[in-house]
């Protein structure tokens, strides 16, 4: 089942329909409930390699091809064709968002990519994104750290850490854990942060506002 071009998840226990995107019960027993939000990366398994090189993998058999390949590549948007109504970015643009209290910013990947780091503020929540090198996923954090708001910069070889200029704590990217300086031992709260293609981010929240990089 789809919701606005989207699958539909449902519970054996209730048979509830959730929507896979904002985690909302949309009809059934539970309608009206929220599942919580976990954080998770969305990356190319060298892109994971490379961030957590002692990872344990899920083997999958058969033929590893996604069944997705050609509509990633189409211009066809959902399974119905449908037309976008906000051209702010192109429909299959990737995008990173973000959703804090009631505010949604959409940051488009190349741009992240682009900026290296990137410090924004999402519903009043001061944010973090880094794309540490071409052969890294794009993470995210929340940059607030014992009520205290940090700034970074890139800082650590060969996989790039965070230094933050406030203390000049060392920040591993991999788990936002502080591994040098002041702050050592404390860790950044990872942000829920969800990819999707710019058409399915705006179909769901079509007053998501896009984060432009102005380097």
């Amino acid at each position: 089942m789809l919701y606005r071009d989207a699958l539909v998840m449902y519970d054996r226990e209730t048979l509830t329909l959730w929507s896979q995107v904002d985690g909302r019960a949309i009809r059934g027993p539970l309608r009206g409930q929220t599942l919580q939000p976990l954080p998770s990366v969305h990356a190319m398994w060298k892109e994971w390699k490379t961030l957590y090189p002692e990872s344990l993998v899920l083997e999958k058999h058969g033929e590893f091809r996604s069944p997705y390949e050609t509509y990633n590549r189409s211009s066809r948007l959902g399974i119905f064709g449908r037309r976008l109504s906000n051209s702010v970015l192109p429909p299959k643009e990737r995008i990173l968002g973000i959703r804090y209290n009631g505010v949604e910013t959409a940051f488009p990947l190349n741009d992240v990519r682009q900026a290296g780091v990137v410090q924004a503020e999402v519903g009043g929540v001061p944010v973090i994104l880094m794309a540490a090198g071409p052969a890294l996923p794009v993470v995210a954090f929340e940059r607030a750290v014992n009520g205290r708001v940090l700034t970074f910069a890139r800082g650590g070889t060969p996989v790039p850490e965070l230094q933050d200029l406030e203390t000049h704590s060392l920040w591993r990217v991999s788990d936002g854990m502080a591994i040098d300086g002041p702050l050592k031992g404390q860790r950044l709260v990872r942000a829920a942060a969800s990819p999707a293609f710019w058409f399915g981010w705006q179909g769901f929240f079509p007053r998501s506002t896009v984060w432009k990089n102005s380097r």
